[in-house]
């Protein structure tokens, strides 16, 4: 369990190579960073902020589940390139990919030589998963969600969530839909290099059918994290700011802020298992596998 739960991690933060000489990062000064690591910022955060919940219904009574959740995030062709920030007189005539893009970054050339930008990993989907744990009384939910700390190179990482889920339909006799509302906060953190926090709140409705649950919900999100990194100077450069080594520190958000969720359940005894389509600046399919009692 221990090395799915790094593998999946370590595939979701392919940046885990990131330390103070990592050759993608140690090369993007301040004006860079943000356009070359937002559509991974905008996947951790779409990945973290998945998979709260699979039906709006809460216990009246007491209830308690164990559950584990997965997620495929993919990524749109439009962010896997960026146009880059340059010093006066350079053009930036094509982009250079992001994180995402092609492995071969875009060289621009003008009055201090050339400018070279990193290649990315070529991808356009990651996976992730993690696991959670909820218990329920009278009407609310709430939710622990976490990865244990593992080791990442030089590095630690470790993933700790929080939630709480609170029914509204109890409210509303004969209500057809179990209605519900939910708050969320994520943060996650890779040693001294990247962390970064999510904030979610959620409108979410469900009705059943015998053995299955149909269930939506539209969720609102923030993601924002802080990269610190040391970027790698060239003595022989012309252009004087990219000739000695400095520390850089850049907050980034990611573009993640509305989406729409829609997904079914389907419960046997103490199991369920569920899948869902969020729509939001990158689509996420996330499925499930609980124990409920």
């Amino acid at each position: 369990m221990r090395r799915t739960l790094q593998f999946l991690i370590l595939a979701a933060l392919l940046c885990v190579q990131v330390n103070a000489q990592d050759d993608r990062f140690s090369q993007l000064n301040e004006e860079n960073v943000a356009g070359f690591a937002k559509p991974l910022v905008t996947s951790l955060g779409m990945g973290l902020n998945s998979g709260a919940f699979h039906t709006a219904d809460v216990s009246s009574t007491f209830g308690f589940g164990i559950s584990f959740r997965f997620m495929y995030i993919m990524v749109p062709d439009d962010q896997r390139t960026f146009t880059p920030t340059l010093p006066d007189g350079y053009t930036a005539n094509e982009s250079t990919p992001t994180f995402y893009g092609s492995k071969t970054g875009a060289s621009y050339a003008g009055p201090g030589g050339y400018i070279t930008f990193p290649g990315g990993v070529d991808e356009s989907a990651i996976p992730f998963a993690m696991p959670q744990i909820t218990a329920s009384f009278m009407g609310t939910e709430a939710l622990i969600r976490f990865i244990p700390t593992i080791k990442a190179g030089e590095e630690e990482i470790s993933f700790f969530g929080i939630g709480i889920k609170h029914s509204i339909s109890q409210y509303i006799p004969l209500m057809p839909l179990d209605i519900a509302a939910q708050v969320m906060y994520n943060k996650i953190k890779f040693g001294s290099i990247v962390e970064g926090t999510n904030i979610v709140f959620n409108a979410q409705a469900s009705k059943s059918f015998g053995l299955f649950t149909a269930y939506g919900g539209l969720q609102y999100e923030s993601s924002k994290f802080d990269v610190n990194y040391t970027f790698e100077g060239d003595p022989y450069s012309q252009i004087p700011e990219f000739q000695q080594d400095r520390k850089i520190s850049a907050e980034i958000e990611g573009d993640n802020n509305f989406r729409f969720i829609v997904g079914g359940t389907i419960r046997l005894a103490v199991i369920a298992i569920n899948a869902d389509l969020s729509l939001g600046s990158q689509t996420v399919v996330t499925t499930g596998l609980s124990f409920e009692f």
